[in-house]
């Protein structure tokens, strides 16, 4: 039986986000006991890095869904995020294009959002998000995984899926030039 990386890949990434979420739990509890409002918990920035392109969805339900809703939406929407990786690193792999829909107007959408999320990710880093002075070396261990991860997620997600915007327009405007 040969463990295949679309079963592991999404198992770790639900682990790590459900030890995170655990530790940003406690994290909150114990801060709120000598703090009215402490921030965003290191442990939440960390995972928020991690699954940069799924903070921008969360940024829009996660105030309407009540209690433990919340945590339970992002730990399955990690899972099926990192599924969705997963078999994109395998297409990749055989045949150097992403995994996408063969339609190509749900194909152009979807390489829009995708390279959108990216755009966004690059707007917010270069523009809209004061970084926090880093004053010790502790200090970096938080801050440079915390800024590189969306940097890494915003450019891979612009190239890998403008390149595959591209080639879709390429390739049909290909195949209706050779239909006249």
């Amino acid at each position: 039986m040969q463990i295949r990386i679309k079963q592991i890949l999404p198992l770790l990434q639900v682990l790590v986000a459900v030890a995170l979420l655990v530790w940003t739990d406690r994290w909150e509890r114990a801060l709120m006991r000598i703090q009215d409002m402490p921030g965003t918990p290191p442990s939440f920035a960390l995972l928020m890095a991690i699954n940069a392109p799924l903070a921008i969805p969360r940024a829009l339900v996660f105030r309407h869904l009540p209690g433990w809703w919340d945590d339970i939406t992002l730990v399955l929407s990690i899972a099926l995020f990192w599924y969705w990786v997963s078999l994109n690193l395998e297409s990749w792999r055989l045949g150097r294009r992403v995994l996408m829909p063969s339609w190509t107007p749900l194909r152009l959408f979807g390489d829009t959002i995708a390279v959108g999320i990216g755009l966004t990710w690059a707007w917010a880093l270069w523009a809209g998000r004061e970084l926090p002075p880093v004053l010790s070396f502790s200090d970096w261990l938080w801050f440079v995984p915390c800024l590189g991860l969306p940097i890494l997620w915003s450019g891979t997600l612009i190239l890998l899926f403008g390149r595959d915007f591209v080639q879709c327009l390429l390739r049909h405007k290909a195949t209706s030039s050779n239909v006249r």
